[in-house]
Formats: C-alpha cells, sequence, structure tokens
C-alpha cells in the first residue's frame, strides 16, 4: 500500500471543540434550576422477547411502589385499567423497531404530563400520545416519499392525525372547564340612567314585496320597537326636577301641543293628522 493510499485509509481527525463559555455556564445553570422543577415522569422497562413481541417490566424492584406511580400517571387507582392504558401505547410501536424502550417511554412521558385526574382524562391523554406518535411517523415518511402517491398519502395522514390531536386537546380543556363557555365582553360602557341590552331585540314590521323586511304600507317610517326591554327607560328624580332658577319657555299663540304621530300609521293617514 502506497503512502498516499494509507493516509486516505486513515479516518480524519476530530476537531477539538471550542471552550465553554462563561455565558453558556450561566445559562445551563438556569435550565438546570428549570429542569429541577419539573415533574418527573414514570418510565417502564420494556424490552423484547425471545418472538420480538414487545414486553412491559418495572425498572425498579419495587413492584407496588411502580404501579402507584403508574396510576397517578394516567389518573387511576385500578392497576388493571393503568396496565391496559400502557399496553395500548406499546401496541404503537411497530415490530422492527430497534430501540422500544425509547418510544414507549416517550409516549408514556408525554401521557404523564397531562397529570390526568380520572380515567376519562387518562384515556384522552393515551389517545393524544398515540395521535402525536402516528402524526410524526406519518411526517417522516413524508419528508422521504419518493413517489407523488406516497407523499399525498402521508400527507393527508399527517393532517387527519394533526387535526385529530388538536380536537383531543380541544375536548380535555372542555372536559376540565366542566363543558361551560366562558364569554368576556370588555369595553361595555352603559352611563348614568341608561340600560343595557343583553340579547336579540325583535322589530316588527311589514314583509317586502322580495318576502324580507323592508319598508311596506308605512313608506319611509321607521319601525317602532316592539320588545318591552328596548323601550325600557331608567327613570331618574333628578332629571325630571323642575328648576326654580329658570323660567319656563313661553308658548306662541299660534303654536299647539300635538302629540307626536305614530311612526307605525298607514300611508293614508299622514293629510288628516294635520
Amino acid at each position: 500500500m502506497t503512502d498516499e493510499k494509507a493516509k486516505a485509509a486513515k479516518p480524519a481527525a476530530k476537531q477539538k471543540k471550542p471552550v465553554r463559555t462563561e455565558e453558556e455556564l450561566g445559562r445551563m445553570r438556569k435550565a438546570h434550576e428549570r429542569y429541577e422543577e419539573r415533574h418527573e415522569p414514570v418510565t417502564a422497562d420494556v424490552g423484547r422477547d425471545a418472538g420480538g413481541r414487545v414486553t412491559l417490566g418495572v425498572p425498579h424492584d419495587d413492584h407496588r411502589g411502580w404501579l402507584f406511580r403508574l396510576g397517578d400517571a394516567v389518573g387511576s387507582r385500578s392497576d388493571k385499567f393503568s396496565l391496559n392504558q400502557v399496553q395500548y401505547l406499546l401496541s404503537m410501536i411497530p415490530s422492527d423497531d430497534p430501540s422500544p424502550d425509547f418510544k414507549a417511554n416517550s409516549m408514556l412521558a408525554a401521557v404523564d404530563a397531562v397529570r390526568p385526574e380520572n380515567e376519562i382524562e387518562g384515556m384522552l391523554a393515551v389517545q393524544m400520545a398515540a395521535t402525536h406518535h402516528l402524526a410524526m411517523s406519518a411526517l417522516a415518511r413524508t419528508a422521504t416519499s419518493k413517489t407523488v402517491q406516497s407523499l399525498d398519502a402521508n400527507t393527508n395522514l399527517a393532517t387527519k392525525m394533526l387535526r385529530t390531536y388538536t380536537t383531543q386537546l380541544e375536548a380535555l380543556a372542555k372536559l376540565r372547564r366542566g363543558g361551560a363557555q366562558k364569554v368576556t365582553v370588555e369595553h361595555v360602557h352603559v352611563h348614568e340612567g341608561g340600560q343595557a341590552i343583553v340579547g336579540n331585540v325583535t322589530t316588527q314590521g311589514a314583509p317586502a314585496p322580495g318576502g324580507g323586511r323592508g319598508q311596506g304600507k308605512n313608506g319611509h317610517q321607521p319601525y317602532g320597537p316592539t320588545d318591552p326591554r328596548a323601550l325600557a327607560v331608567a327613570i331618574d328624580g333628578e332629571v325630571l326636577r323642575t328648576d326654580p332658577a329658570r323660567d319656563p319657555v313661553p308658548i306662541a299663540r299660534d303654536e299647539r301641543e300635538d302629540t307626536m304621530p305614530d311612526p307605525r300609521r298607514r300611508a293614508g293617514q299622514r293629510g288628516s293628522e294635520r
């Protein structure tokens, strides 16, 4: 072997990494503080038997204590329910996956992060973890698709799974708030002596020729509201009091105190009321 071939056969020397700075050390310390404050998720000992099937085991010698933690992660006191939910997660791992322990504990940590309060929330948490796993698997296949058909199929599957995940998240939020809708109204000002109406105020009038509500027999006159809430006026004694410091305005001799006409009067009555 020549010297040139020998040099080419040697692996390239690794470049020495730069020294960590003091600023990076400070960021690492803050990250470690936040890390210590986070909840420690439960883990499981996941492997494969001689036949290639995924197996579930306890990661330490305290089997009963581990079941307590597993039940707390899925929101249940039932050991059967807790183990069954983990089996659902294990069924999501393909038979040829080389790292079942990594995938299983990743999904289990996602379930534990939801902190379910009961079995219903626990089932939703398991569904969300499984849906996310399928969505990311579809996205990974989309990135390596070689044909248009494969690209479309994986993209559609990923889109459906991501939408399903959002729906599951909304269902969990609705369940935790008791199904109530919270509506916040801001910047509504009601001055003294006024009233605010919350709801629909209906009015009545003659139907328009086209079938809708419009100008009918009353021509261009506005419709009078019929909802009693719209006609309600808060009476303020301060407004109706007589001011003794001012003289009343005299009425001219040729003027009369006529009543205001009803805006809903018929068109044929306009001339007769003058």
